[in-house]
């Protein structure tokens, strides 16, 4: 029997871009290295405050409107 996580994997896999594949298994599978092969920068930098839980993060994306989405979902 299948997993939860394991059936949220699978749909991560069939993503056909690579940037979003990987924002996508790392937050299923809760694991910075996914981040960190994102080539994107901002996207890179939402990924890692997502998974990190660090506003930091926030304030290095160039994109105004990505760094206030990504301020506004980190507690």
């Amino acid at each position: 029997m299948a997993t939860s996580n394991a059936a949220n994997d699978s749909h991560c896999y069939s993503i056909r871009n690579s940037d979003q594949k990987n924002f996508c298994l790392a937050l299923v599978k809760k694991q910075d290295t996914y981040c960190y092969s994102i080539r994107e920068p901002d996207s890179k930098n939402l990924c890692l405050a997502q998974i990190k839980n660090q506003k930091s993060y926030c304030y290095s994306i160039k994109s105004s409107d990505i760094k206030n989405h990504c301020l506004a979902i980190l507690k």
